[in-house]
């Protein structure tokens, strides 16, 4: 089985080692200062907050796509780069292939299943939070698992990376997964706006009852649409929003593990933004407006936090006070 993963970026290279790690012919398909930076360092150096330490060479790393086909493509590109790809997807794969899109958020993959219909495509999600950091190192700041969608290739997968002590959960119905992790991603923003580190921020009564407010909309989009949430935290998505809205003496108590993670993790939208990338804001945060309105749904939360985030993607300055408003 011949694996690529298609836009390394920090998730990209952390998924790439613990294929390589697994046994898996895997090539990284990456842009060159990535390259580069794994070749300097010998490999990819994958961490996380429990202390573990790996170091992984995948079998290949490429910048360009020529005729090279796999038998699985795990696309870790960001969601509005999707539409770009499609024909470096179809070069890359055959109508036999497994394409995993492991985007965040919801509504990018809609763009490009008209161009793959002779494909056989479905979605994965990132459970944790990847930091990039120097000299190729990767680093999980919290807990969780890559999670896809159950077909025949990614049930070898995942029993090579379960021999390698390393997790990957599978599930027959996505949808649900997919909305689940959306309520987490939420604080994605937040935490970009807040500018802090996100044990740090969760520890700010303030800044929880906003993250918890723009959970609640999110769960009345979803009762609206009939859509029950995977659970994919220590607690049910319906009980999250209650959690961070406690006073601080009784959240360090109920919510410790909640805490348990990495005292520099930040999220993915928090890197983006300080290298001047554009972020994913429209499939998060912005979902959320979006399908409000559609099925007729406040979300005056989210769609501050979006307005925030656009003016950081323009390099404006924005003010955290005005979320308290």
């Amino acid at each position: 089985m011949k694996i690529a993963v298609f836009g390394a970026g920090s998730t990209g290279c952390y998924l790439g080692a613990q294929l390589t790690m697994g046994g898996l012919d895997t090539t990284l398909i990456c842009r060159d200062y990535i390259k580069d930076k794994i070749l300097k360092n010998s490999g990819i150096t994958i961490t996380d907050y429990l202390g573990n330490r790996n170091l992984a060479m995948p079998q290949a790393l490429i910048t360009e796509i020529e005729k090279q086909q796999f038998d699985v493509v795990f696309v870790t590109l960001k969601c509005h780069h999707l539409p770009t790809a499609i024909e470096d997807i179809r070069r890359m794969t055959t109508p036999e292939s497994h394409i995993i899109f492991m985007q965040n958020g919801i509504g990018s993959l809609s763009l490009i299943e008209q161009h793959l219909k002779d494909r056989k495509h479905a979605l994965g999600i990132t459970q944790f939070n990847v930091l990039q950091m120097d000299n190729a190192v990767f680093h999980k700041g919290t807990e969780g698992d890559f999670i896809v969608a159950a077909n025949p290739a990614t049930e070898v997968i995942q029993k090579h990376l379960n021999n390698s002590g390393f997790e990957m959960s599978l599930e027959k119905d996505m949808q649900p997964v997919v909305f689940g992790k959306l309520i987490m991603n939420l604080n994605n923003a937040l935490n970009t706006i807040a500018d802090m580190p996100i044990q740090q921020q969760l520890k700010n009564r303030r800044l929880r009852k906003i993250l918890a407010a723009a959970m609640r909309e999110w769960l009345a989009v979803c009762s609206a649409m009939q859509v029950e949430l995977k659970q994919l935290a220590a607690v049910k998505p319906a009980v999250l929003p209650k959690i961070l809205s406690l006073p601080n003496w009784l959240f360090n108590l109920v919510a410790k593990k909640m805490l348990d993670i990495d005292p520099l993790a930040r999220s993915s939208m928090w890197e983006d933004i300080q290298a001047k990338r554009k972020t994913e804001i429209e499939y998060l945060n912005g979902a959320v407006v979006d399908l409000g309105k559609k099925h007729q749904i406040q979300t005056p939360i989210n769609a501050l936090i979006t307005q925030q985030i656009k003016h950081l993607e323009q390099g404006q300055q924005v003010q955290l006070e005005d979320l308290f408003q």
